[in-house]
């Protein structure tokens, strides 16, 4: 994928989704993030629908040569007009039913169609190489060795390719003569006309029709779904031993058990897991129990905040029976949490040692709340462009209130619960989809 690929693009008012450096207030994604890398590398919370792969290796098919020129000649990518064909097609095909969910970019192009405008980069995704179904899956394609950087199919992805097509009855669609042959002209056709004028307006129904039968993203069919697990479990030693205990019959039983905890899921991988997988596992959990430790003081106090009513002092908030526990057992969290992290990712751990080492220190629960207060600004203050405000305000007298925004609805200790997520939700739904697991309605 192109450099050109990652510009934004300039797009109609599309309200934020977070304001004010609402995610992550104690800086700890980054490194449950790299942990979260080696378990299972371009794996993302966001994917769900593995044939997502195949629509874009579809399109980087059709997209090279004279169309991908083309695209650089008009600043606009040929992939992202694909998208814009796809998603509009699968929009005016199945509104209303189940099959649109979950369709990147469905809002906009509804809209788009609502008020009869064709869609464009100023009405579509204001970051599609992010936000756009390319986007999502791209680190995961390449990490798979489906195409490379640039959007160019490899080897794997010509065997997708082939699988779909055959699947589908598209001979012709890769190469030589067939039905797939007119299909990828006509996708062509249709390509080459929203690049040469900027946008893309109502495809022909031949076209829509043939891209919801063939490049549904619920529907992928047999061969493909082999050559699909194939590829994403058979490319990285971790990611495939991650998929294959979660899909054989112990595995789908205790994650179905666990009830979408994955620290409960990770509990009983340990007695069966290879050794890495169990080192990173016991790393996860390490630095999970200091996630939570913090996590919990934290929203306890603007539970508390908010409950008051009133400015109060970090030695108020130290009556939380939370900021209490993490005051008490922080330090030993963050040594044994440290001490793994070292082994399995030293970045993480000089990333966490260098941002958490007040937690080590001994203190008070009153100093423990100050501590934790000043690294959540600290925190706010170095997100980009240029620092987020904290939740809170620090009046002159050094009481502090929560900001109204911030005030939670609610509030309940989640002891034992991990606080960041581990990519077994996506896997087990590349599972369903792909046919290797199924959810059963009690499990034993």
């Amino acid at each position: 994928m192109s450099a050109l690929a990652l510009l934004p693009f300039q797009t109609a008012f599309d309200p934020p989704q977070q304001a004010e450096g609402s995610l992550d207030p104690l800086g700890l994604y980054s490194i449950a993030d790299a942990l979260g890398v080696r378990l299972a590398p371009g794996v993302r919370e966001r994917q769900s629908k593995p044939r997502y792969l195949t629509l874009a290796l579809a399109g980087f098919a059709v997209c090279q040569g004279a169309l991908q020129e083309l695209g650089s000649q008009k600043r606009l990518p040929a992939w992202l007009v694909f998208e814009w064909l796809v998603v509009q097609s699968l929009v005016r095909r199945f509104a209303g039913t189940p099959d649109l969910q979950g369709i990147p970019g469905r809002d906009k192009v509804a809209e788009c169609l609502r008020r009869g405008e064709p869609v464009c980069a100023s009405n579509y995704l204001k970051t599609p190489s992010v936000f756009g179904f390319h986007g999502i899956y791209r680190v995961l394609g390449v990490k798979v060795g489906l195409f490379d950087a640039d959007g160019n199919p490899l080897e794997r992805g010509r065997r997708v390719l082939q699988a779909w097509q055959q699947d589908q009855q598209l001979a012709g669609f890769l190469n030589g003569e067939g039905p797939g042959r007119d299909l990828r002209r006509g996708i062509e056709k249709t390509v080459r006309a929203g690049l040469e004028s900027g946008h893309m307006a109502a495809p022909g129904s031949d076209i829509s029709a043939w891209i919801a039968a063939h490049l549904n993203p619920h529907r992928p069919a047999s061969m493909e779904r082999d050559v699909l697990w194939s590829t994403l479990t058979q490319s990285d030693a971790l990611r495939g031993e991650y998929a294959a205990l979660l899909t054989d019959a112990t595995g789908q039983a205790d994650w179905q058990n666990a009830a979408d905890s994955e620290a409960a899921y990770h509990e009983s991988l340990l007695n069966r897991a290879s050794l890495p997988m169990r080192h990173l596992l016991r790393t996860i959990r390490a630095f999970e129990r200091l996630a939570r430790l913090l996590t919990d003081a934290f929203d306890e106090a603007r539970w508390n905040m908010s409950q008051e009513g009133r400015p109060v002092t970090a030695g108020w908030i130290a009556g939380g029976a939370c900021v209490q526990r993490a005051s008490r057992e922080g330090a030993a969290a963050l040594r044994d949490a440290l001490l793994l992290l070292g082994e399995v990712d030293p970045v993480a751990r000089v990333r966490a040692e260098s941002s958490l080492s007040w937690v080590g220190e001994p203190v008070n629960a009153s100093e423990f709340a100050a501590h934790l207060l000043a690294h959540h600004e600290r925190v706010q203050r170095a997100k980009p462009p240029n620092g987020k405000r904290p939740w809170f305000d620090t009046f002159g007298d050094g009481r502090i209130g929560i900001r109204p925004a911030y005030e939670p609805k609610e509030f309940a200790p989640a002891e034992g619960e991990y606080v960041h997520a581990y990519r077994t939700r996506p896997i087990w739904s590349f599972a369903i989809d792909l046919g290797r697991a199924r959810v059963t309605e009690a499990v034993a």
